[in-house]
């Protein structure tokens, strides 16, 4: 019996990034490919190598987790994970991207939201934002999917940063069958 639980300990810590608590890329890769429809959200940091140049990787941590706890609250119960470096990946089983958007740009104002400080001196660090992409699965293969929310990511990006651009020929047919 101990043997088993510290096997499924083992397990679990494997599919975890050790600095968040979140998923890692492997088991996000397993859940991406499991998916058979949905939404999938890439989220980058915006601006996070001058945070890491400017206040060092200890503050860089701390943002990463900020993040990483704004995307969890919000998004909560879909699968929230950390692709790497300061990206993140949202995947929205059986949700649609009006759903899968709101959730993510929910997160996004909570963290601009925040006027997090540095802890040496307490002073401010500024507003924490990110820019992300959301794509719905369309029977694409997980690769294909990750790209197209990775383009609209970029897109984002492009547009100013801070905001969360979705697929929209089929956000707009959604909302207006909705009306």
């Amino acid at each position: 019996q101990r043997l088993r639980q510290e096997l499924n300990a083992l397990r679990s810590d494997a599919n975890k990034d050790r600095l968040t608590g979140l998923l890692n890329r492997a088991a996000l890769e397993d859940y991406l490919a499991a998916a058979t429809d949905g939404c999938v959200a890439m989220v980058d940091v915006d601006h996070f190598k001058t945070v890491n140049d400017t206040h060092g990787h200890g503050v860089g941590d701390r943002v990463l987790k900020a993040v990483a706890s704004a995307l969890a609250d919000a998004c909560a119960p879909h699968v929230v994970g950390r692709w790497g470096g300061e990206e993140f990946v949202v995947l929205f089983e059986r949700s649609d991207l009006v759903a899968a958007q709101a959730k993510v740009d929910q997160a996004r104002s909570v963290l601009a939201g925040k006027r997090l400080r540095l802890r040496e001196n307490d002073k401010p660090l500024g507003s924490v934002t990110f820019s992300a992409g959301v794509a719905a699965r369309r029977g694409r293969l997980p690769e294909d999917w990750i790209s197209a929310a990775d383009e609209l990511l970029y897109r984002a990006k492009a547009q100013g940063r801070n905001q969360v651009v979705a697929e929209r020929a089929l956000v707009d047919v959604a909302a207006a069958v909705a009306r």
